[in-house]
C-alpha cells in the first residue's frame, strides 16, 4: 500500500481522495498492456487481408482474362471478360453489343456459315429454309409490277441528323456528316400487297422495316421472272 498511501485528515475530504486513488488504480489496470495491443494489431490486419483476399476473389468473378465457371451472373453494370462461355441463355435487358462482331471476318473461318436472325422475344437464331420444315406452300399473291411500284428513295435518318443539330444529344457533334441512307418504307411496301417483306413491331400491327434479305431474294425474283416471260412471249410471235 505504499504506492497509494491513505491520505492524511478525517472527515469527508479523506474519503473523497481515496474513491480517486481506487478510480486511478482501476483505470491504470483496465488499460491494455503492450502485448495486448500488439496482438490486437494484428488481429485486425488478418481480417483486413482476409477480406481484401475476399474482394479480389469476388472481383475477378467478374472482371477476368480467365476462365469463370459460374451458375449465374447478375450484374446491374458492366461484365468484361475475355471469353464468356454460357451453356444456358445469356439475357440481356437492354442493348447487346459486340464491337468485335462488325469487323469479324468470318470466311478466315473453316467451316459454313449462315444468316443470322433476331425474334421479336430477342433471341437470336436462323430460319430454314427447307421443304421439310414448310407447309401450306401457295404461290405468291403479289405481281412484277407490286414489286417495281416500290419506289427505293434516298433520305436521312431523323436520329442521325439530331446528333448533328440537337445539343442535348448525348453524342452531340455540330460537325457531324449526316449520311444519305438508301431504301425502301415499309408502308409502301404494305399498299402494294408486299406485307411479307416488312417487319412489323411486337404488336404485329406498327411497321418498323423491311426485310431487305428477302425482298432482294424473292420480290426482284418475280419481277425477272415476268420480264423472261414477256420476253419468251414476243419471240415466239416473230416470225
Amino acid at each position: 500500500m505504499a504506492e497509494y498511501p491513505t491520505p492524511p485528515g478525517d472527515s469527508l475530504s479523506s474519503i473523497i481522495a481515496e474513491f480517486k486513488a481506487l478510480a486511478r488504480r482501476i483505470s491504470e489496470l483496465e488499460k491494455p498492456s503492450g502485448t495486448n495491443i500488439a496482438s490486437l494489431v494484428a488481429q485486425v490486419q488478418a481480417a483486413l487481408v482476409t477480406l481484401n483476399a475476399r474482394v479480389i476473389a469476388a472481383t475477378n468473378s467478374y472482371l477476368s482474362s480467365g476462365t469463370v465457371s459460374m451458375t449465374n451472373i447478375s450484374a446491374s453494370g458492366n461484365v468484361s471478360a475475355t471469353n464468356l462461355t454460357a451453356s444456358g441463355t445469356v439475357n440481356g435487358v437492354a442493348a447487346l453489343k459486340s464491337v468485335g462482331a462488325y469487323s469479324t471476318d468470318v470466311t478466315a473461318l473453316p467451316g459454313g456459315r449462315q444468316t443470322v436472325w433476331q425474334h421479336n422475344s430477342g433471341v437470336y437464331g436462323y430460319a430454314p429454309s427447307t421443304s421439310v420444315k414448310k407447309t401450306n406452300v401457295r404461290p405468291v399473291d403479289f405481281t412484277a409490277k407490286n414489286v417495281i411500284d416500290c419506289t427505293p428513295s434516298i433520305f436521312a435518318y431523323k436520329a442521325q441528323i439530331d446528333i448533328r443539330d440537337n445539343p442535348e444529344n448525348e453524342f452531340y457533334d455540330p460537325d457531324y456528316v449526316v449520311p444519305d441512307e438508301v431504301g425502301l418504307f415499309a408502308e409502301n411496301l404494305i399498299n402494294n400487297k408486299l406485307e411479307a417483306f416488312v417487319i412489323f413491331d411486337s404488336d404485329g400491327i406498327t411497321p418498323t422495316g423491311v426485310d431487305y434479305a428477302n425482298f432482294g431474294a424473292v420480290a426482284n425474283l418475280v419481277a425477272v421472272r415476268d420480264l423472261h416471260e414477256r420476253l419468251a412471249r414476243l419471240e415466239a410471235n416473230q416470225p
